[in-house]
């Protein structure tokens, strides 16, 4: 069983992840940048499945990469089921009940289908995998912390690379991730034959944009930790956007003058 109710995950107590690519999908300067997003229902899992081939499940609430499933289309009509380190090839006319089962385990047995469908739709997403840039066969995102203080615009504080452990699929910390300098990350990625200066620049520029339109719908947030990435052909995209972002990981960071600017806009 995945999901433990009850449990505080680290929850953003405005909107959650799913309302959040809501509103950014209502930005023409960002909607080309966020993956396809839908509530966990069986039909929106089948939609991006045979749209993509890929797709990735998380919880609208929580952090830490607890509970995120990375689903991906094999031969013979199978799927490869990825959690954390654990893999498993699962039959297409299966995968819906193994992923239900998966992620509220008991708690299927004791409900109507209907009921635990509606669970499920109202606690996960479902989204567009995106085929992320690597470093040596791992793959990494980047994490862009945008600040402003009252009555000053949003200004880009930090970037860094976060580079997923050997053998997994996400880049979470917890997970025993590596913190790279961004500019080494594109340096070593599969990228390097592109110009890191027009990367930077679309990313800082995207992740502004976003925040002005998140800033929308809520006025009083000052801080956002953007999940950012490239993928394999270089095009930015926004993963995921915190407003109760951890900043601990720039200490990392050889050079500390981002984390220093960061505590300076608090």
């Amino acid at each position: 069983m995945i999901v433990n109710f009850g449990i505080d995950w680290g929850i953003d107590k405005t909107m959650n992840k799913l309302e959040k690519f809501n509103v950014l999908k209502e930005d023409k300067r960002v909607n080309s940048f966020v993956p396809e997003t839908r509530c966990m229902t069986e039909e929106h899992l089948w939609e991006l499945l045979k749209k993509y081939g890929a797709v990735i499940l998380k919880p609208v609430e929580g952090s830490g990469g607890r509970g995120i499933f990375c689903i991906s289309s094999e031969a013979n009509e199978a799927f490869g089921v990825q959690v954390k380190l654990r893999k498993e090839v699962i039959a297409s006319k299966d995968i819906y009940s193994y992923l239900t089962r998966e992620i509220l385990g008991d708690f299927t047995l004791y409900f109507p289908s209907g009921e635990v469908s509606e669970i499920l739709s109202e606690t996960y997403l479902v989204q567009y995998r995106i085929p992320l840039a690597e470093i040596d066969y791992r793959p990494f995102d980047i994490r862009v912390m945008v600040q402003r203080k009252n009555g000053s615009p949003w200004i880009v504080t930090g970037k860094l690379a976060k580079l997923a452990n050997s053998g997994y699929a996400i880049t979470n910390v917890n997970l025993g991730a590596t913190i790279l300098a961004i500019e080494t990350a594109l340096q070593r990625s599969s990228l390097n034959h592109l110009s890191h200066e027009a990367l930077l620049f679309q990313l800082d520029h995207v992740a502004l944009w976003a925040a002005d339109q998140l800033q929308r719908q809520d006025p009083n947030i000052k801080v956002i930790g953007f999940d950012m990435c490239l993928d394999t052909q270089g095009k930015v995209w926004i993963l995921e956007a915190n407003f109760t972002p951890h900043d601990y990981i720039f200490l990392e960071l050889e050079d500390k003058t981002m984390y220093e600017t960061i505590q300076d806009y608090k």
